[in-house]
Parts: structure tokens; C-alpha cells; sequence
């Protein structure tokens, strides 16, 4: 066993034999003061013990709190008398699947995902400085069970904190186990800087490798939600930015351009390939020509909360969303009536999977006989 291996070993251990039901009954009979969550976010939805999971999603959001509970909610939070949290439940359809328990020793605090009928799920551990700065963490792989015979893999983060900005660094270790004895043991070394809302990745000598803005900023070690900008036209900004690209294009002859969906981030790709054929249809084969349609990523979160407000599933627009399938067709509707699309072009709406919904969409957006071979492919 490693260091860290060792320390989630003992965590476990330490509260094996405890009695989680009883303990949760006192907590969720007699505390009032709660708050509430939308949205898919992890083991503890706003709360999870460490940043770094919901850094690495990018611009995806973990949730949002709401107002109004009646209205359906995934998560449940408890605080103590200080405003600290100490339980959390999480709900999937409905119905109650796990609560998360916080215990608080000091500077320390474990965190044990539970679930009713089947016991612990998962481990973590985080330590604090004395200013309750988070400044490091371990846990088991994000959403794999704890298993003494069966984890391979553990994560440990480390922060550091500059004047302005946080250092983190990422190791994530793997162990050969009983069940596992030909896994290599071996760490894996991520750094990290988050600056304002920037995350940005750096190389050994900390030279910077790739950054993009992620939903929120660390004050003193506290998370800190960005504000989104108010009042963007979003959908007026997607067509503007399609218009944009086309004129790129213009010179291209065009037999396909596919508008990736896969999630919020959107993005548009094209083939020339004229006949019928796997390499016109399949994503898979086009060239390297992709163009994100939203240059500000901040548009990307508009949009997900956009489409959050108005019931849809931000990880799934196409399938889980007819306002934006209805609002994308209409965009592409005025731009083939404008002679920016070519009526001879077909143009794919989809994710990367082609589905019934892809090819319900195809029959609004294009002629029956331009998207015929798509059809039959």
C-alpha cells in the first residue's frame, strides 16, 4: 500500500461499523436550515469537498441552487449553526439514492458518500490550513466504489495559494490489487493554476500549456461563483457567429456541414465529398476543419443556463431539449433563406451519435433529395 492507499484504508475503517441511518435520522428531523440543487453535480452536487472534479469538467455546471424546492430538487443540503455544511442527500428520479456526511476534526474533514440498503460508497479526505483554506485532498477515483481488493486508482490534490492566484497539483496514483495484480504502479503528475476564473495547465517549469475559463473563482481558498453576463441575446449571438464562419467557408465548396451539439460547447465542421458515400456521412472521417461556434466560453455557460431555466438537460441539448432544437432549426432555416447555405448543402444537427432525433431534424433543415444518401447511410 502506498501513502495514500494507506489513508483511505483507514478512513474507511474508521467508520466501517458506524450507524449512518441513526445518525441521519437526528439531522434530517431537526434541522431547518437547508438549501436546495438542480442538476447532476457528482456525489454532493454544490458541495463537494474538492474543486478539482468540477474544474476539470470545463463549463459544464454541477447545478444550481433554487428557491423553490416544490418544484422537484436532486439535492439536499444541511448546515450547522455556523452556516458549515453536514449532510447532503442526493436524489435520482425523485428518490432519495445517497446522502454525504461531512465530519469535521479539527482542520480535517472526512467525507463518506453513503447508500441506504448497500453502506459506504466512497472515501475522501481533506485538510485544511489555519485561514480554512483547503490545501490538500484524497479520495478514491471520482464515482468508483471503494474496494480495498478492487480500487487501482486514487487521487490526491494539493493546493497552494500565490497573491493572487491557486496552485494545484494533481497526482493521481495507480496500485496493482489482489484482483488487479498486473496494473503497473505509477503516478500521474497534473499542474494547475486558477487565476481569476481561468484555469490554466502548466508544464514542470510552470510554463503555461492550455487554459480555458471554468464557472467560478477562489478567494482565500473559497470557491466563488463567476456571474454570468445578463441579457445576452445567446441565439442571436450563435447565428452571428455561424454567419462568421460561413464566410470562412465561402469559398468551399460545400456538400455537408454537421453542427456538433454533443453539449453547449457547439462547434461546426463540413465535408466536400460530393457522392454518397460512409466518408460524406460519418463525422468520424472529416477532416480536421472544426470551428467552435461561441468564441467567448462565457456564452457557452448563457447558454446552459439558459437552457437550465427552461427545463432542459444542458449534457444532452439535442435529445433533452426541443427549445434549443426549435430555436437552432429556426437559425438554420434564415440562414439558407439569406443564401448563406446553399439549398444543395445538407446540414446535420446532431451529436456524435446519429440517432431518430438526428434524422427527425435532417427532414426540417434540408430537401428530401440533398440528405436522401444520408438516409440510406
Amino acid at each position: 500500500m502506498n501513502a495514500v492507499q494507506k489513508e483511505l484504508f483507514q478512513l474507511y475503517t474508521k467508520y466501517q461499523d458506524f450507524d449512518f441511518m441513526s445518525y441521519y435520522g437526528k439531522i434530517a428531523d431537526t434541522n431547518t436550515n437547508n438549501k436546495y440543487s438542480k442538476g447532476i453535480g457528482f456525489y454532493a452536487g454544490l458541495y463537494e469537498p474538492s474543486y478539482v472534479d468540477e474544474m476539470r469538467c470545463g463549463n459544464h455546471s454541477i447545478g444550481k441552487e433554487i428557491r423553490n424546492p416544490d418544484k422537484g430538487y436532486d439535492y439536499k443540503y444541511y448546515f450547522d449553526e455556523n452556516g458549515k455544511i453536514i449532510l447532503s442527500e442526493k436524489y435520482l428520479s425523485g428518490k432519495l439514492y445517497g446522502i454525504n456526511f461531512y465530519f469535521y476534526h479539527e482542520n480535517i474533514l472526512d467525507f463518506v458518500h453513503y447508500i441506504p440498503g448497500e453502506g459506504i460508497y466512497s472515501v475522501s479526505k481533506s485538510l485544511y490550513d489555519e485561514e480554512e483554506r483547503i490545501i490538500r485532498h484524497f479520495q478514491v477515483r471520482l464515482y468508483l466504489k471503494y474496494d480495498i481488493q478492487g480500487n487501482i486508482c486514487y487521487d490526491e490534490h494539493i493546493f497552494t495559494y500565490g497573491n493572487n492566484e491557486t496552485y494545484i497539483t494533481l497526482k493521481e496514483y495507480f496500485c496493482p490489487t489482489a484482483s488487479f495484480p498486473f496494473v503497473k504502479e505509477k503516478i500521474n503528475i497534473e499542474n494547475m493554476m486558477i487565476k481569476e476564473n481561468v484555469l490554466y495547465y502548466l508544464d514542470r517549469e510552470n510554463n503555461v500549456t492550455g487554459f480555458y475559463p471554468i464557472r467560478f473563482k477562489l478567494v482565500d481558498g473559497k470557491k466563488v461563483t463567476v456571474p454570468l453576463p445578463r441579457k445576452v441575446l445567446v441565439f442571436k449571438i450563435i447565428k452571428e457567429n455561424m454567419i462568421r464562419i460561413l464566410n470562412t467557408w465561402k469559398d468551399i465548396d460545400l456538400s455537408v456541414i454537421w453542427i456538433n451539439c454533443e453539449s453547449t460547447d457547439l462547434a461546426m465542421q463540413y465535408q466536400t465529398i460530393k457522392e454518397d458515400c460512409e466518408e460524406k456521412w460519418n463525422i468520424a472521417f472529416y477532416e480536421a476543419n472544426e470551428e467552435r461556434i461561441f468564441q467567448d466560453m462565457n456564452h457557452s455557460q448563457v447558454l446552459e443556463d439558459l437552457l437550465f431555466n427552461n427545463g432542459c438537460s444542458v449534457d444532452d441539448p439535442i435529445h433533452a431539449s426541443e427549445y434549443f432544437v426549435n430555436k437552432m432549426i429556426r437559425i438554420i432555416k434564415e440562414l439558407r433563406k439569406e443564401g448563406l447555405i446553399s439549398e444543395q448543402t445538407a446540414v446535420i444537427l446532431s451529436d456524435l451519435e446519429v440517432s431518430e432525433k438526428t434524422l427527425e431534424i435532417a427532414k426540417k433543415i434540408n430537401n428530401k433529395d440533398t440528405v436522401k444518401g444520408f438516409f440510406d447511410y
